[in-house]
């Protein structure tokens, strides 16, 4: 959408108008938007590169492609929405401050590693009732701190059963505060779910995190300042809801996902569905969410990042390996095949480098080599001097860089390794180079887009529009395929069924056909389709599925629309346990051991605790007009010839609010 711009002496501003700014940092691009919040109205966009070397670059240059169109006063934002990808790839990439574990109570030997930098395991814990197990060795806390003195930026004491009972964390804490400035981060608040092993990694990587969103978010108020912007921070987290910039410095951790997050809320916001499934298509992947009641699902299992599985709560979605810049081939048996590696479309590769026009036209067929980010990790003097060819010699092919190095027989598998570094990208045809040649997306080189094609269309043995809509039709059954997997695994907690299924599912969305059955499928919920692509790509999916189909405005920077408008909201939770003495018991991290004979008063006194607990963390995380859910989980009931046992119940709510200062 172009934005039409008024002199600035002629704009009318309305002194009434409440702004937020939405900016999300993504894979491949930082989206950033001014919205009226009253009126729904996008009034300001800018999409500029992502500046993974630094962040803030990119955000930078998106602020100023947003000022300069003056359509908002800056003194009329009350309110900026962040998401970004920086945690998820802070970790993957092994960044950050170092980390001091200390482990009470439990060793894990040689099973499996907290991923700290200096672990010392301690005396001390509580059983599986809350009760202390061992007393806390305070002396070997003190001799655990001295050892991490000077070698760690944090401290994290993680102690069996603490989400139980959480003296002995506490007690750590304190005793560490009282000999450093450190800063002690203990596990039980990161998490109320039982598992030692999740709950520590969390813990872990939140230290670890501290000083790196610490960085950014002081980056971030630094850039507003400049701007004159005095708003309201709140940061998205991968749940789909928001916390203020204080509770982000202390919690970071709970940062990781949150773009996909993102693009869930944007969806549902410019549909103003509040049910629907809500399909983000970007350059490299394609994620999948069922938005419920206005929010995303949330996955049981904590979020995975890399190897670990921590505690985070994360968005529910379905990631498949299509996007705009996926590579369109030639697969087995003569298919074509979309996906999921990523290639630089021919098209858009072309602006950069324009003798790429020529390389198609006379060399024959569409993978190029040409440099990508700036040198990622260590090289050696082989792949260093691959490298520099490539650099000064792009685009060129596989066969140019092997035969202008034959003192290196290895060559093609270096050039294969500087791939996987991600020094060096190929060139191919991809979904933006068919959006070229269909005349709908023209930023980069029509010609180069159907030279690229006209490859493809000849090794397959096909007229270049037979090709073309063979390929246009996988994409779109490739998303039809994630929209099925994505419901099947929400009703059913999984996806098994093998070939049989896979074929069922194929046929439903229109790519295959079975002889004896006709299958057919009809989604009972709206589909809302985000991304460049997807005005073309998710619309056919209308006829295939008998659903409704939105494509709404800005969807293309629907991202850094839902980072502002989400909720936020907190989770609490407590544990009944029956005495043998009889009556029951409550425990739980925020509370003292709470004694009641009747189960059903115990339950009652549950809820209340739960409920005032939400409301309390939900204020601490800036929201207002708070609400809570709270649900009871008996799958621990057990009735045993005909009396009552009970195991465990849990009781759990979440406190869902508005961001204080958001008007929505």
């Amino acid at each position: 959408m172009s934005v039409q711009c008024l002199p600035w002496n002629d704009m009318e501003e309305d002194s009434e108008r409440t702004l937020g700014m939405g900016i999300d940092a993504g894979g491949s691009y930082t989206d950033a938007i001014v919205m009226d919040v009253k009126t729904r109205k996008v009034l300001a966009r800018a999409k500029t590169p992502t500046t993974h070397e630094d962040l803030i670059i990119g955000m930078i240059k998106a602020l100023e492609d947003l000022v300069v169109q003056r359509q908002f006063s800056n003194h009329e934002v009350r309110f900026v929405g962040l998401s970004t990808t920086l945690a998820t790839n802070s970790i993957l990439e092994g960044k950050g401050g170092k980390v001091g574990l200390i482990g009470i109570g439990w060793d894990p030997g040689n099973e499996w590693s907290p991923g700290a930098d200096m672990v010392r395991y301690i005396g001390g814990g509580h059983n599986v009732k809350g009760r202390v197990e061992q007393g806390l060795e305070e002396k070997a806390l003190e001799e655990a701190m001295t050892a991490m003195e000077g070698k760690v930026e944090a401290i994290v004491v993680s102690s069996k059963f603490s989400v139980l009972n959480p003296a002995h964390e506490e007690r750590a804490r304190a005793l560490i505060r009282e000999q450093s400035s450190l800063p002690v981060i203990a596990a039980h608040e990161l998490s109320q779910d039982l598992g030692v092993r999740e709950r520590t990694v969390t813990a872990v990587l939140n230290g670890r995190l501290l000083p790196v969103i610490d960085d950014f978010l002081n980056d971030v108020c630094f850039m507003l300042s400049k701007q004159r912007i005095d708003a309201k921070v709140m940061v998205l987290r991968g749940d789909g809801t928001m916390m203020d910039i204080d509770t982000a410095r202390t919690r970071p951790v709970e940062t990781i996902m949150s773009g996909p997050a993102a693009s869930a809320l944007g969806g549902k916001f410019l549909s103003q569905r509040d049910d629907c499934i809500v399909i983000d298509m970007g350059s490299t992947s394609t994620d999948i969410v069922y938005i419920r009641k206005g929010l995303p699902t949330v996955s049981k299992e904590g979020a995975v990042v890399g190897d670990r599985r921590t505690h985070v709560k994360a968005m529910d979605a379905l990631t498949i390996g299509l996007g705009g810049d996926s590579h369109i081939h030639l697969g087995k048996n003569d298919v074509i095949m979309v996906g999921p590696k990523r290639v630089v479309p021919l098209s858009m590769a072309a602006l950069r480098h324009p003798s790429l026009k020529e390389g198609l036209r006379g060399r024959g067929g569409n993978r190029f080599l040409i440099p990508h980010n700036a040198k990622i990790g260590k090289l050696d003097v082989r792949e260093d001097h691959l490298y520099a060819y490539i650099r000064e010699n792009a685009p060129c092919t596989i066969e140019e860089v092997t035969e202008a190095n034959p003192q290196m027989p290895t060559a093609s598998r270096a050039v294969d390794r500087l791939i996987d570094y991600g020094n060096v990208i190929e060139t191919g045809l991809t979904p933006t180079d068919l959006l070229h040649v269909k005349g709908r997306f023209l930023p980069g080189d029509e010609e180069c887009a159907y030279l690229g094609l006209l490859h493809e269309a000849q090794s397959a043995n096909m007229a270049p529009q037979q090709f073309m809509d063979k390929a246009l039709n996988r994409i779109v059954s490739e998303l039809g395929m994630g929209v099925l997997r994505k419901v099947m695994i929400d009703e059913t907690g999984s996806l098994e069924g093998g070939k049989a299924l896979a074929r069922l599912l194929r046929t439903a969305v229109g790519d295959g056909y079975m002889d004896l059955i006709d299958v057919s499928v009809n989604v009972t919920v709206p589909i809302v389709g985000l991304g460049g692509p997807a005005y073309v790509f998710i619309p056919p999916l209308q006829d295939r599925f008998g659903a409704d189909v939105f494509i709404p405005m800005d969807n293309d920077v629907g991202n850094a629309v839902g980072t502002i408008c989400s909720k936020v909201s907190e989770y609490s939770s407590v544990t009944i346990r029956p005495l043998k003495s009889g009556g029951y018991e409550i425990s739980s991290s925020f509370h003292q051991r709470i004694m009641i004979k009747r189960l059903h008063e115990a339950i009652e006194r549950g809820k209340e605790m739960v409920t005032e607990n939400a409301i309390r963390r939900a204020a601490a995380a800036g929201a207002v007009n708070i609400s809570v859910d709270v649900e009871v989980d008996r799958s621990n009931f057990n009735n045993i010839d005909g009396s009552a046992e009970v195991d465990r119940i849990e009781v759990k709510g979440r406190a869902v609010g508005d961001p204080m200062g958001a008007l929505f």
